[in-house]
Order: structure tokens, then C-alpha cells, then sequence
């Protein structure tokens, strides 16, 4: 790349027009030893502009021929990548003339540097055989997988090159975030940034983002605070708690007991997908997703029938929907293979279950559950989330906890297993309707932050919210469906 005076130069000349608080970080990216700079926080930040217009001047001022290579995870239009901010960035920084703004390429007409786009999911064997790339720009990094960075970060190989990786952090349990943020390698400077310090944002920027801010604290801080989901108050579930669940039994040294249960979500098709969890002798073992063509429905059930056959399980399904016909079809099965496979249907939208109850069972002035949830759902979901959260403590703080309140997730299910299961089961927050609390819908969870549903975490609040034999406080949420 260009040497360090050059680079210099360009960062000063472009001060006053970019966001001076990024000032040293670029500073520490261009003319450090570093070869990878993180940029990560909320939305309205600056992120994406402030990056365009450095490299943008940084190519103008060099004097050598450069490649940028600029990639995010689907383009199916140049307008859908960061072609669009560059161009801004040319007209803003007055460059016009010594940039030639092609329909595909943006070219530095005196050097000859190129800017050029891809979209990963569809490119990703062109990008890896892209050569002489000085800086990778990776935009919507929060969606990286391992599996792509191990092909990408090779075409990074010229000495003085640079990897800049944007993003807003969407999960704990996200790629860049573990592995960029938390985990910083060698030679890797990170920046978080966040609307704050943003000097360039207008006084109807600055009010929408306040109506979020009063109107639903907890999804700000997400948004434009740039907290990941899974570590803030947004979450009915915090990573942590789940974390510290792991084995749990084990670490206490717990006797845990109870039916066996397999939870189950179905679906017919579209995006949804069918799921199990399966809580054997008190113990999370297991957790499956796949994805269900047209009427296998029957199909489904028969095999969720059969496993719960075969581990002496019963079965707690999620009655909404499809879901209505489950019970139809395991008693089917019975019948004709003279079994007795129990099973439960979750009535998510239904009424609370001791709606005159304390909400919170440890506090007896807490407020009542016809009070406090809107539907059985929220209810079921509060009741697992409250049991994790007293296991963290017992785990990690030495906090007593009585032994029908332990959750435990066995390790042996393994660690991919696990991260998509906590990572679905952190993704929902507290939404209020008619003053009372409902988890968030799942339209509204695609619409403001493009996450699909919560299959495999739903099928775990039906396995964990059953009557159990051996826990007869446990709440009722389940009513047996008998055909």
C-alpha cells in the first residue's frame, strides 16, 4: 500500500469533512501496524459514511494504484452495496473529476485504483480468487460465518494490506462479534461508535431516535445502542444465565428428576421450520430443526411420535396453527401400533394459569398473572427465563436454589447445537399490550430485525412448561388433548 506519509496526509485532509471522533481509529487502521480494523456499534452512527469517505481521499492522495475490494453478504444490485456511499463520498469530498464512477466499478482515473463489489453468498469462489487486494472492506460483517472468513480473509495477502469489518451487532453468538470484539486477535484495532457521536446527524434524525428511546428503552439499546442481543436488558433470556446452565446438575451436584418430555414446534412449510427438544430425566439432550415441505404434517408427527416412543417420552406440542391436528395424529399412532404415548397440547395464546397467583412465586407482592401476562405464553416463557436466571446464580454467585428449579442443558449436545438453541431462546423481548406482557411477535422480530422465527426455543418452552409428576408445584400450563 501507499507509504505512511501519503496516508497521512489524507486522513488530515479529510478531518473537517468526516466524523473527527473516528479521527484516531483511522489512524491506528491506515498507519498503525494493524491489519484488521473493527468498526461495530448502533445504527445512525456514521459507520458506513465516515469509511467511504476515508478510503475515498485515502486512494485520491496515495499516488500508487490500489485495489478495494468491497463485499457484504447479498447484492443483487450494485445500488444494494457500498457503490451508493461512495458515490455520496466523491460529490461530498468535491472529487469528482479524478474519480470515474462506473456502472459497475468506481475507478481513480489518475492512478488507475479500482473500487469493486461482490455479494458474498453468490460470489464467494470469484472473491476468493480475487488477487492484489490492499483493502477488503467488509460491510454488514454482524452476518460473517467462520466458513466464509476462511475464504475471504486470504485475499488480504499483500504486505500493508487491510481487512475494515463494519457492522451492527445483531447476536453474542455472532462470528465477528466472538471472534473480532470479544476475542481481539494480534494486530486488530476495534472501535465501537454510536449515534452520540455523530456530528452530522439532523435534528429529525435526533427525534425519531429519542420516541424510540422513551417509547421502548430496551429495543434502543439494541438499535442504537449497538448491544447484541443476548447481552442486555432487551432479552428475556441473557446468554449468560444460559451458559452457566450448561451441565448445570453436574456443577451442583443435583439429582434432577421428571418425565420425559419432547418438545415439540411444528410446521408445514414456508420459512418456518419444525423443531424438538428433548428433556430427558430433568436434563435438556437434545434440540433438532429441519425444514418441512407441504403436507408432512403427518409425516412430522409420526416421527416426533416414534422418538417419544422410544425414549419413554411424551409429548408437548405447540397447538397454534398446523399444530391443531398433532394430537389427531399421535393418537392415530397409538391405536395403531397399540402404544400409549401421552401427549400435551400448548395453548400459547390462551389464558394464564392461576391468574389470582403472584407472578413472581418467591415475592407474594409481586403482581397477580392475570396482571402481569397478557397469554400463557408469556407466562411459560417468564417461568423458564426466571429458572435460568436462578441457576446462574446458584452456578456462578453459590446462591441456594431447590432442585425443581435448576435448568440444565447437557453438554454433550454440543456446542453448534447449543449456540443456535441459546441463541433463538435470546432473541425475544418483553413487548406490552393492554398493560400487560407478551413476548414480542414473530412479525414484528422479521420486520425490525430480520430474524426468523424461534422455532427450536419455542419447542423448549413446551417441553419445560408440563406437569411433571415429580414437581407438583410446577405451574399447569399444558392440558392433556384427548381425541
Amino acid at each position: 500500500m501507499a507509504s505512511t506519509a501519503s496516508r497521512r496526509e489524507g486522513l488530515k485532509g479529510n478531518t473537517y469533512l468526516t466524523n473527527p471522533a473516528l479521527f484516531g481509529f483511522w489512524e491506528e487502521a491506515f498507519l498503525g501496524d494493524n491489519d484488521i480494523a473493527v468498526l461495530h456499534g448502533g445504527r445512525s452512527s456514521s459507520k458506513t459514511r465516515d469509511t467511504a469517505c476515508q478510503l475515498v481521499r485515502l486512494v485520491d492522495h496515495v499516488g500508487v494504484r490500489m485495489r478495494v475490494l468491497c463485499i457484504r453478504r447479498f447484492q443483487n444490485r450494485i445500488q444494494e452495496s457500498v457503490y451508493t456511499e461512495l458515490k455520496w463520498a466523491i460529490a461530498h469530498l468535491g472529487l469528482t473529476g479524478v474519480y470515474d464512477v462506473q456502472k459497475a466499478t468506481i475507478i481513480h482515473i489518475p492512478t488507475g485504483s479500482e473500487f469493486i463489489f461482490y455479494g458474498i453468498e453468490r460470489n464467494l469462489e470469484e472473491i476468493k480468487g480475487t488477487s492484489d487486494v490492499d483493502i477488503l472492506w467488509v460491510e454488514e460483517a454482524e452476518k460473517l460465518t467462520e466458513e466464509q472468513w476462511t475464504v475471504i480473509g486470504p485475499t488480504i495477502r499483500k504486505e500493508d494490506s487491510l481487512a475494515i469489518l463494519l457492522f451492527n451487532p445483531k447476536f453474542v453468538t455472532d462470528f465477528v462479534w466472538k471472534n473480532f470484539v470479544v476475542n481481539t486477535p494480534p494486530h486488530t484495532v476495534v472501535r465501537q461508535i454510536n449515534y452520540m457521536e455523530n456530528p452530522f446527524l439532523s435534528q429529525k434524525a435526533l427525534r425519531d431516535i429519542a420516541v424510540m428511546q422513551a417509547r421502548d428503552p430496551e429495543l434502543f439499546e439494541h438499535v442504537y445502542g449497538g448491544v447484541p442481543l443476548g447481552d442486555s436488558e432487551l432479552s428475556i433470556f441473557k446468554r449468560r444465565w444460559l451458559d452457566a446452565c450448561v451441565d448445570a446438575h453436574k456443577v451442583l451436584n443435583v439429582n434432577l428428576t421428571g418425565r420425559n418430555v419432547i418438545g415439540f414446534d411444528p410446521a408445514d412449510d414456508g420459512e418456518d421450520k419444525c423443531a424438538t427438544v428433548d428433556k430427558i430425566g430433568g436434563v435438556f439432550t437434545g434440540a433438532e430443526d429441519w425444514t418441512s415441505g407441504k403436507d408432512e404434517l403427518v409425516q412430522n408427527a409420526k416421527a416426533v411420535w416414534a422418538r417419544a416412543k422410544n425414549a419413554g417420552a411424551c409429548v408437548s406440542y405447540d397447538t397454534i396453527g398446523v399444530g391443531a391436528f398433532v394430537g389427531g395424529y399421535i393418537d392415530e399412532q397409538n391405536e395403531q401400533h397399540r402404544a400409549s404415548v401421552e401427549h400435551y397440547a400448548f395453548h400459547a395464546g390462551g389464558g394464564v394459569m392461576d391468574p389470582d397467583e403472584p407472578s413472581d412465586v418467591s415475592n407474594a407482592n409481586s403482581p397477580l398473572n392475570k396482571d402481569e401476562y397478557l397469554n400463557l405464553k408469556a407466562q411459560a416463557w417468564a417461568n423458564t427465563a426466571r429458572r435460568a436466571m436462578l441457576t446462574f446464580n446458584a452456578v456462578t454467585r453459590g446462591q441456594p436454589i431447590k432442585p425443581e428449579d435448576v435448568i440444565s442443558f447437557d453438554s454433550a449436545m454440543g456446542r453448534e447445537k447449543l449456540d443456535a438453541l441459546f441463541t433463538e431462546l435470546c432473541v425475544p423481548w418483553w413487548v406490552e399490550t393492554e398493560g400487560k406482557k407478551r413476548v414480542v411477535p414473530k412479525l414484528k422480530l422479521k420486520k425490525e430485525l430480520g430474524v426468523k422465527s424461534h422455532n427450536l426455543a419455542d419447542a423448549l418452552i413446551a417441553a419445560d412448561n408440563i406437569n411433571m409428576a415429580s414437581a407438583p408445584e410446577a405451574f399447569f400450563y399444558l392440558s392433556k388433548r384427548h381425541r
